[in-house]
């Protein structure tokens, strides 16, 4: 059942994001202080599109019943709250991002860390 909700939420974030993304890219990456040129726009809109899709799959992902193909699902978005945390890391450690990006940072270890205990659950009920 948890696991319904972190795809259900996770989906609406990615919706979310993604389409502020790809609507506005200006509006979404100043406050990081990204001076968003029509290249950075362009590849923001790319990574919105993506994002998109990614909540596609959570949603449809709620009703998945076969506990292998769930947990693939989750070990997926899993490896992308990882890879995200360290790219947004990386940036503000380089000072690329300044310190207001610490909501990425947040929402990245809360979904990572979930993702990571409905895995370990599913997997412990799967043993």
């Amino acid at each position: 059942m948890k696991a319904r909700w972190l795809l259900a939420i996770s989906a609406i974030l990615a919706w979310a994001f993604g389409v502020m993304l790809m609507m506005n890219a200006k509006a979404m990456e100043a406050p990081m202080g990204i001076d968003v040129t029509d290249k950075v726009a362009t590849i923001a809109q790319a990574q919105g599109a993506i994002l998109f899709g990614l909540g596609l799959v959570n949603w449809l992902a709620q009703s998945v019943t076969d506990r292998r193909a769930l947990a693939a699902v989750l070990a997926g978005n899993l490896v992308v709250q990882l890879l995200s945390l360290g790219v947004v890391a990386r940036a503000m450690a380089m000072g690329i991002f300044p310190p207001q990006a610490i909501g990425a940072i947040v929402i990245h270890v809360a979904l990572g860390a979930w993702f990571a205990f409905e895995l370990a659950r599913l997997r412990k009920a799967q043993a």
